[in-house]
């Protein structure tokens, strides 16, 4: 939860942070980029570090690396002093989803996974929402510098509760040596694609930067692929590919990925664009989505034995295209009121179906690679969203030039074009749950474990 807080609190706070460094909206838009990218990067690294050396030790070093970093940007003098800073603070959060997701898997046995998972779940949805409230308030009363100090303290009560809670589990690795050219190649192949994803818009889908940066991935990642079959002690076993619960529930979760990051990104600057809702506004405004997944989560955890991982993904994605569709035929009536079931139904859709892919992904997993393979899921929905994110901010643009800047929302015209370019993003939305739906269908209805 930490870690989701850290990604949205800080998108209320670019705007002061902007004008006060003087940065334009590509410079300061590596505040984000940068945070993400990097722990995007290092969650399977993360993974493998925690099931090697504990993953309680791993947590723990990672909140204090969080909490380093957030007091740094706090005092950050300048845009590039807070883009390292940020950094700082995605290598410390690329330690927490691994370690919180394979340790539900561990202390809970597998007919308790799903409900366990579907809490995980529930909180880490709602916190995109509470921090966006809990910033705009933040940023009003203090300055942008405030969100900052936010993570030290929220850091103390988790690492209290970690402490009162947790307990290191017995090690189940034989070999605790750490394949470093694997991680490096891994490494270097996500964040290049990440970085292509996230900017290459900006830099043009056709660019030398975007070019260099597809090129970097695709290398580094077949190099790693091909070094991981002749490593004595690989950093991910590709053999667990071979599990049809992991790699169903990897591609469910990054093509559902591609439609809740791009319409979340589409939705408030439609908002803004085309209704002139303000900041808190806007944050309100994203509630029903918190709330749908606050109650279906834990909901469809408990239902997952019962109904199956496969027929409850499949319905939960039906009911996001449902709630997309409606999004799209109704957005240039530009009515909050005539919008807010799209919204509803987008996001109970997906929390119906973002629970039981989660917790089937690592369903199958040995012990000992657990903390490795819990990465995994995480790493498609940070691809996933960030294609996503390009895809329908591209043809939001389309439509009105300028508008991911704030720089169109000051005609009527204007403003129409915004209308029309999230109904066109929405719709678009649909084929990214789509090829979910058909990743649902290929999952087995229970496992073994």
């Amino acid at each position: 939860m930490m870690s989701v807080i850290n990604i949205s609190i800080v998108q209320i706070a670019l705007p002061d942070m902007s004008d006060e460094f003087g940065s334009d909206a590509n410079a300061i838009g590596w505040v984000v980029t940068g945070f993400l990218a990097t722990q995007a990067t290092l969650l399977p690294i993360a993974g493998r570090a925690g099931d090697l050396y504990g993953r309680y030790r791993v947590f723990v070093i990672g909140l204090a690396v969080l909490v380093a970093g957030s007091v740094l940007c706090a005092l950050a003098w300048n845009t590039q002093s807070i883009i390292v800073f940020r950094i700082i603070q995605g290598i410390g959060a690329a330690t927490m989803a691994p370690t919180a997701f394979s340790t539900v898997a561990e202390l809970f046995r597998p007919r308790e996974r799903g409900a366990a998972m579907g809490l995980v779940v529930s909180a880490i949805s709602v916190a995109p929402v509470i921090s966006l409230l809990l910033a705009g308030v933040l940023v009003a009363a203090f300055g942008w510098r405030a969100v900052f100090w936010f993570t030290p303290v929220m850091g103390a009560v988790v690492l209290v509760g970690v402490a009162l809670v947790l307990h290191e589990a017995p090690r189940r690795a034989t070999d605790t040596r750490f394949d470093l050219p694997g991680a490096g190649l891994l490494g270097a192949g996500l964040f290049a694609l990440l970085l292509f994803l996230s900017r290459g818009e900006a830099w043009g889908w056709t660019s030398p930067a975007s070019g260099a940066f597809l090129l970097l991935a695709t290398a580094a990642i077949a190099a790693f692929v091909s070094w991981e079959q002749r490593a004595a002690q690989p950093m991910i076993d590709l053999s667990l590919f071979r599990l049809r619960s992991l790699t169903t529930a990897n591609l469910a979760s990054f093509a559902g990925a591609g439609t809740l990051f791009g319409v979340l990104l589409a939705f408030p600057f439609y908002l803004s664009g085309s209704l002139a809702f303000g900041p808190l506004a806007i944050a309100l405004a994203t509630v029903p989505v918190a709330l749908a997944y606050t109650i279906v989560s834990p909901l469809a955890g408990r239902m997952v034995n019962r109904v199956g991982f496969d027929r409850l993904a499949m319905s939960g994605y039906a009911v996001a295209a449902i709630g997309a569709v409606w999004l799209g035929a109704t957005a240039e009536e530009r009515s909050i009121a005539l919008l807010s079931p799209g919204v509803v139904l987008l996001g109970a859709g997906l929390a119906l179906a973002t629970t039981p892919i989660t917790t089937l992904a690592i369903s199958e997993v040995p012990p000992e690679r657990m903390g490795v393979a819990s990465a995994f899921p995480n790493i498609s929905r940070y691809v996933g969203g960030a294609l996503g994110a390009a895809l329908l901010g591209a043809v939001l643009t389309a439509s009105v030039p300028g508008a991911l800047d704030g720089e169109a929302s000051t005609t009527l015209v204007s403003r129409a074009g915004v209308a029309e370019g999230f109904s066109r993003a929405s719709y678009v939305s649909v084929v990214f749950l789509a090829l979910a739906f058909v990743a649902a269908q290929r999952m087995p209805r229970s496992t073994n474990r």
